[in-house]
């Protein structure tokens, strides 16, 4: 591990975290230049880390060679220009997951970003029996739980407390769909942990959050940065006018792509990253819909004439 990047611990573990999206060819195969632009492109931006895995980068559609070698150029990349990386090892059994913590581990990851099997909804029993498997192979490489209503099941404080008193590598978790009621009782069952959500820092922070895993970092990680630290220091009253253009942006310009154009989030999120000005391109691995450009120039004007201050630097004279 790289000297300038600390160990995640408990403590440590905050901030504004991005996900990674795979570009592909037009065989559906990993675009390997364009994926280390898409690492580096979050260098100076003042993200503290970035992500593999998760419906943003289409893990459910990577046999193991592309997971392998998007796990290597991730972490080769993100470590290169001084970020710490979470890689993602969700997979439909214990087996699977367990193979690929081991690719994770070997290339370096900073930390392991996982959700439960989704298939079949797991019982407690078996919550405590994957996490504990996953967390020997992972050894000391710690582990950050993605609760995702796809997994078909919360994790309640009581179990949330005790998998956090069992297992000392799991340091956080990714929960955007957690109120702030949520993560306060979550936090009382295990007050170390790091709960993160999403770019909901305005109401998060107050109530414990550490943090978000981002999508609208893909469109102007730089602004989503800024509202993190000024609701990070308390300055919210600075903050307001910022949380308010974020959320407008969600419920104005990318939720109608959702709700009305039929898209699901990794063509959304794609879509946002190249109207940001990264090239990963709209296509995403069938069956799934793919975004267009004209969807990118959608959500160009929509910003333009809505939000502007949200507007990136490299979209100000396209159109």
């Amino acid at each position: 591990m790289p000297a300038k990047i600390k160990r995640l611990t408990r403590k440590n573990l905050h901030g504004v975290w991005s996900a990674l999206i795979v570009p592909w060819t037009d065989r559906d195969e990993l675009d390997s230049r364009r994926f280390v632009r898409e690492v580096r492109a979050y260098g100076g931006t003042g993200v503290h880390g970035v992500y593999t895995g998760g419906t943003t980068g289409e893990f459910y559609a990577q046999d193991d060679r592309t997971y392998e070698r998007i796990t290597r150029i991730a972490c080769e990349q993100a470590h290169e220009v001084g970020l710490p990386i979470q890689i993602g090892a969700t997979a439909l059994s214990t087996r699977t997951a367990r193979q690929r913590i081991r690719v994770a581990v070997r290339a370096g990851a900073d930390a392991i970003q996982i959700a439960l099997p989704m298939w079949l909804e797991l019982k407690d029993d078996e919550v405590k029996a994957f996490v504990r498997a996953i967390a020997a192979e992972a050894g000391a490489t710690p582990l950050v739980l993605y609760l995702t209503s796809r997994s078909k099941r919360k994790i309640e404080p009581g179990l949330f407390g005790e998998l956090a008193a069992e297992v000392p590598t799991f340091i956080g978790t990714k929960d955007t769909g957690a109120d702030v009621a949520q993560v306060r009782r979550l936090l009382r069952a295990a007050p170390d942990i790091a709960i993160f959500g999403g770019e909901d820092f305005y109401e998060r922070i107050p109530a414990g959050g550490r943090g978000g895993y981002c999508s609208i970092t893909g469109f102007n990680a730089p602004k989503i940065v800024e509202l993190y630290r000024l609701c990070a220091a308390g300055r919210r009253r600075e903050a307001r006018p910022l949380a308010d253009a974020v959320r407008r942006f969600l419920h104005g310009a990318l939720l109608p792509l959702v709700k009305e154009q039929g898209l699901w989030d990794s063509a959304v999120d794609r879509i946002q990253r190249v109207a940001g000005g990264v090239d990963v391109g709209v296509r995403c691995q069938s069956p799934y819909r793919s975004g267009t450009p004209a969807h990118v120039a959608g959500v160009l004007a929509w910003c333009r004439e809505h939000t502007p201050e949200l507007l990136p630097p490299a979209a100000a004279g396209r159109r």
